[in-house]
């Protein structure tokens, strides 16, 4: 079987030449189980001398954007690559090397058991250092909401380590520039894939700057917006119809109950605003089912 380890990179010339050497160091393993490693780096427009000195690392491919495009960018470069090249499994592995290149093959073995097409790590269990607050505030919010959209058991859903096998690698679809983490689990719900979680370890970044920022969400926020409406879109609109036409039914309700106790001149005052909640309220609630049964249809197909 074939496996490609694929490290996108944005200016870590620094460390790319470490990390290379640390993921080669597991060829011998891989070996041993019947496996073929592939290191390849993406490069995201780099400034720096990244590719160069990946190519003196000994990578076997560099996959080169022209400019940086972002970090899911660069992963669906990758995916891409592999499903061209006919890989049977992709690793996602970070170039910071906060993750431990001896937790690739465990968390391969789902996939080998074949009880999982997508395999997340998870950080928390062997954590050796503080998370700053506002990634930890962030993986919360963004883990928490992928398990109420999936129902799967999701502990950390946003590592910089994860595998998935070729029946996902021919079938996925990832839009966005950034926030590929969510988009792959969203994309594998909806497709009816399978997921499991393998405890890896994680470290404290010793070069380079991470793109977790305060304006991270603003970024990821309209994507996942948008991935939310396309896979489950009763989950957007049944909400938000509910919401206004329980207003306009509850406005007209009190002002009918006002009306029979006298204390009103006609049964309803605000006639325009009832039915403009109303009517709203059940078109969006209408809107979110076609739009439910044409993403049903389209699953099917």
């Amino acid at each position: 079987m074939k496996v490609a380890v694929v490290v996108p990179a944005f200016n870590e010339g620094k460390i790319i030449q470490r990390t290379l050497r640390a993921l080669r160091g597991q060829v011998p393993r891989f070996a041993e189980a019947g496996l073929e490693l592939n290191l390849w780096l993406v490069d995201d427009g780099s400034t720096d001398d990244t590719a160069q000195q990946a190519q003196e690392g000994g990578v076997d491919r560099v996959i080169t954007h022209r400019r940086n495009q972002g970090l899911g960018a660069a992963v669906r470069s990758g995916f891409k690559a592999a499903r061209q090249a006919g890989m049977d499994i992709l690793i996602k592995f970070d170039a910071d090397l906060q993750h431990d290149p001896d937790d690739l093959l465990p968390l391969l073995q789902p996939i080998l058991r074949g009880e999982a097409d997508v395999v997340y790590g998870n950080r928390f269990p062997r954590i050796t250092y503080r998370m700053p607050l506002v990634r930890k505030a962030g993986n919360i919010v963004f883990t928490g909401l992928m398990r109420w959209l999936t129902g799967w058991p999701l502990e950390d859903g946003q590592p910089g380590l994860l595998a998935v096998n070729r029946a996902y690698l021919q079938c996925f679809y990832l839009p966005g520039d950034y926030n590929y983490t969510q988009q792959v689990l969203m994309d594998a719900y909806r497709k009816g894939m399978s997921f499991a979680h393998v405890p890896v370890a994680f470290h404290p970044r010793t070069t380079g700057k991470s793109f977790i920022s305060f304006r991270y969400p603003f970024k990821v926020l309209p994507q996942i917006f948008m991935v939310l409406i396309a896979v489950r879109p009763l989950k957007v609109f049944a909400p938000i119809g509910l919401l206004f036409f329980l207003l306009g039914a509850t406005l007209f309700t009190v002002e009918f109950f006002q009306w029979l106790l006298g204390d009103a001149p006609k049964p309803v005052n605000h006639v325009n605003l009832v039915l403009g909640l109303t009517l709203f309220g059940l078109q969006t609630l209408f809107f979110g089912v076609l739009a439910h049964l044409i993403v049903e249809f389209k699953n099917r197909e």
